[in-house]
């Protein structure tokens, strides 16, 4: 009358043998082509599938499958700080359009003007451009160190000239928020 309930033993291993390597590496590797043209097929499906999920990486902002020129968190650094700053870049664009129209002027005076004028901005939108991918440069250094800033400076310096609604991978900060350090 004074037994206890009997539990039973608590299993602590996963339940079932290791596999054998051979056996891991057969199912790991999949199911071998039987000859170079369903090989070839297969790749191109592969590549096909690699870049879809890249061009939606590109248009969500997915870290996971953006391509090798948009990814790592150095590069995620450089457009965070890029898409926290207010750029000129952004509105040359549509600075290019109002030329165009006042191209149509008949006075040649205004002409004239629009195109130094135009040109006085390009100047400036590529100061501003090159203000921005040193400063981006910089806060991956402090942040990474010097190996990982190789590059990140005319990347940055190619996403500042970019219309912000244009940019790709998208915005993930709003302009004015502080940097995540």
């Amino acid at each position: 009358m004074g037994e206890a309930p009997v539990e039973p033993p608590v299993s602590t291993g996963k339940g079932r043998p290791t596999p054998k390597r051979r056996d891991a590496e057969k199912r790991r590797r999949g199911a071998v082509p039987a000859n170079r043209k369903e090989a070839a097929k297969l790749r191109r499906e592969r590549l096909r599938e690699e870049r879809a999920a890249q061009r939606m990486a590109l248009r969500t902002g997915d870290e996971r499958h953006l391509p090798v020129r948009d990814a790592g968190p150095a590069k995620r650094l450089a457009r965070d700080y890029v898409d926290s700053r207010f750029t000129l870049g952004q509105v040359f664009f549509g600075l290019i359009f109002l030329v165009l129209f006042l191209s149509f002027v008949p006075n040649v005076a205004v002409r004239e003007a629009t195109n130094l004028a135009i040109l006085v901005v390009f100047a400036v939108v590529v100061v501003d451009a090159a203000r921005v991918g040193r400063g981006a440069r910089d806060a991956v250094t402090a942040r990474y160190g010097a190996k990982e800033a190789t590059g990140i400076r005319s990347y940055a310096l190619m996403r500042a000239m970019q219309p912000r609604r244009m940019r790709r991978p998208p915005a993930q900060v709003h302009r004015g928020d502080p940097l995540r350090f």
